[in-house]
């Protein structure tokens, strides 16, 4: 179904450099799967809850430091959208490390594409184990199926992620049907529940104490170090979120460094030395390996 709300344009400025289109390559990476956002011919669309209202935006740069934004999200939200889920208040290091210096110089306006916060983060991280990126992402877009209408918009449908008290309401053998271990479906209920509690770090929590937040995420169940990490680094976009252990982080790392022999222990080492934004440090890799969206669109 459309979205009742009409379409607002407006245009929104976001501190220089910015790319729009190598900030979203996360996107791009989910190959048009993901039920929440898209990258389609230079445009990020983006569906999701801002307090008690779904809302939408399709966003397109065109400018260094402009966005034209269209959507039926609040206006008024767009700067702290663009500070939570574009990760416009972060900025790229200077790097010691002349392999990841070279790459900050050749992605200028990488900033960390996130969820926009940690319960979003959790789900990603508890659906993505053991998957491709494409493949969870399919997972998410049958879980949000069966807690929202789908919202079409430019002839592709969205729907946002559930919210906690959507999850902690429902059984455990509806979240299996998203295609989710039985494991992983009472995690994500457990999650919920604790977070409806209190019983979990706030956003801003998270966003400022990264690694008090990934030492109490792992009291959660099927929440280790990997899935920890990866929902400071994916759900709040922190700066210097490890996820250690991750496959794709280690190919990218054995691409950029040209060294095909190298371990997870030698990548854990390495990354302590592009501190405090090994987070930063990840995406920069994982951008050189997989690429930034494209300007126009690419076949699937």
């Amino acid at each position: 179904m459309e979205l009742e709300t009409p379409a607002i344009h407006r245009t929104s400025t976001v501190p220089a450099p910015f790319s729009l289109a190598t900030t979203c390559g996360p996107v791009f990476w989910t190959t048009g799967r993901s039920p929440r956002h898209r990258w389609a011919d230079g445009v990020l669309t983006w569906v999701g809850w801002e307090g008690e209202a779904v809302g939408w935006r399709s966003c397109r740069q065109t400018g260094n430091g402009i966005l034209n934004i269209t959507g039926s999200a609040s206006a008024d939200c767009d700067a702290a959208w663009g500070r939570d889920v574009l990760g416009t208040a972060i900025d790229l290091p200077s790097y010691s490390d002349p392999v990841m210096a070279a790459l900050a110089d050749r992605f200028p306006g990488l900033h960390p594409y996130c969820d926009g916060s940690v319960f979003d983060g959790i789900l990603t991280a508890i659906m993505g184990q053991s998957i491709s990126v494409a493949a969870a992402a399919v997972t998410q877009a049958k879980l949000a199926a069966l807690f929202a209408d789908e919202i079409e918009i430019e002839g592709h449908t969205y729907r946002p992620l559930p919210r906690p008290d959507q999850l902690a309401d429902t059984s455990v053998e509806s979240i299996r049907t998203s295609g989710v271990t039985w494991k992983r479906a009472e995690a994500i209920k457990h999650a919920a529940r604790e977070m409806i509690a209190g019983n979990l770090p706030s956003d801003a929590l998270a966003r400022s104490h990264p690694e008090e937040t990934v030492i109490a995420l792992m009291e959660l169940p099927l929440v280790g170090r990997w899935t920890a990490e990866s929902v400071v680094l994916w759900g709040v976009g922190a700066p210097d979120a490890h996820p250690t252990g991750d496959v794709a982080l280690l190919r990218a790392a054995r691409a950029a460094y040209e060294r095909p022999e190298m371990t997870f222990k030698d990548l854990d080492l390495l990354a302590e030395t592009w501190g405090p934004a090994r987070g930063l440090a990840a995406r920069l890799l994982w951008t050189n390996l997989f690429g930034p969206a494209p300007p126009h669109d690419l076949a699937w």
